[in-house]
């Protein structure tokens, strides 16, 4: 038997398509004797419409693109694994598709879904280009960042608050009674490693410590190389008696190189991070971290992006984070 459209029951009812649209979508415009008569032949032959029928009707696509860079992967960091999860189990409620667009290798250019109206809004995992906001703008197209790390305020976002997030991590560590604490930090994201570096500097100067250069390392952009990173800080003739990694898995790098140099933890350095991924948990020692509710920023920005679609007013969101204590951190007496 063939599927009945809305096309079938504007038919039946002797009315317009818009009018079987408005009484679906328990909208006003059609007077309630054909909203009545809509309603009866929708029960009486189990009406059910079609998601073509509802983008045919409604003029959506009830697709959500999901853009994300080369940093930024659900396939390669497991921060952003979480978040997508979020993502795509709220949209799931939200009746919308998730199309996780290939990453973005030209900070000028959409993909093509975008211009051919398959997608309603767009979701940006981490920064963009401002020429790729323009392009964004231009195309009428709503959009947010999520783990945004840029101060633009004319873009809506929501970023996790990594200045205190750093603060509190190394204020954690001087209260254990850490003078000696080191950073591991990246510098690809430029905004992230100033917000992370000032929340360590204030930290320090508050307890009129001095920062020594040898123990900021800058240049990790994984686990990888933060393990060769703490292995410069590690075979220092002074060593620090902590380290704080900017993302837990360069703290998960920094654990496995003390581990390589028979150095215990936390009896020899103490290790803390910030963004308490899955791993961190399962680490020997579990590691000590500064949490993010990961998952629940990929249920907010669905929502959110659904507020934008249906042309709603939506603000920033700068998110809490909060202390984790676990077993990477020992107190110097």
């Amino acid at each position: 038997m063939k599927k009945l459209t809305v096309k079938d029951i504007a038919k039946k009812a002797g009315v317009s398509v818009t009018a079987v649209s408005f009484v679906l979508n328990n909208k006003a415009g059609v007077s309630n004797e054909t909203r009545k008569r809509v309603q009866d032949i929708i029960k009486e032959t189990d009406f059910k419409p079609s998601l073509s029928s509802k983008k045919l009707v409604l003029n959506k696509s009830f697709n959500i693109c999901l853009m994300m860079n080369a940093f930024s992967s659900p396939f390669e960091d497991l921060f952003y694994f979480e978040i997508t999860r979020g993502i795509i189990n709220r949209s799931m409620k939200c009746n919308y598709n998730v199309i996780i667009s290939k990453p973005i290798l030209s900070q000028s250019e959409l993909p093509d879904l975008i211009y051919s109206g398959d997608a309603d809004g767009i979701i940006f995992m981490q920064d963009i280009s401002p020429a790729l906001i323009d392009k964004a703008n231009s195309c009428g197209v709503p959009f947010l960042i999520v783990d945004s790390h840029s101060s633009n305020e004319n873009v809506t976002s929501i970023n996790p608050d990594y200045k205190k997030a750093a603060y509190d991590a190394t204020s954690y560590l001087i209260r254990h009674g850490h003078t000696d604490i080191a950073i591991i930090a990246s510098k690809v994201v430029s905004d992230f490693y100033n917000q992370t570096l000032s929340g360590f500097s204030e930290a320090m100067g508050e307890h009129n410590l001095m920062i020594n250069p040898h123990f900021c390392n800058i240049s990790a952009t994984g686990e990888d190389s933060a393990y060769e990173e703490a292995k410069k800080l590690f075979m220092l003739e002074k060593r620090p008696s902590a380290v704080l990694c900017t993302v837990d898995s360069f703290a998960i790098g920094v654990m496995r190189c003390a581990k390589d140099m028979n150095l215990s933890i936390p009896e020899d350095v103490s290790i803390i991070g910030i963004d308490d991924i899955l791993l961190s948990r399962y680490i020997e020692p579990k590691l000590t971290t500064i949490g993010i509710d990961k998952e629940g920023m990929g249920t907010l920005a669905m929502d959110m992006i659904v507020q934008k679609i249906k042309g709603k007013k939506v603000e920033s969101i700068l998110l809490p984070m909060q202390l984790i204590e676990r077993d990477s951190v020992n107190t110097i007496t």
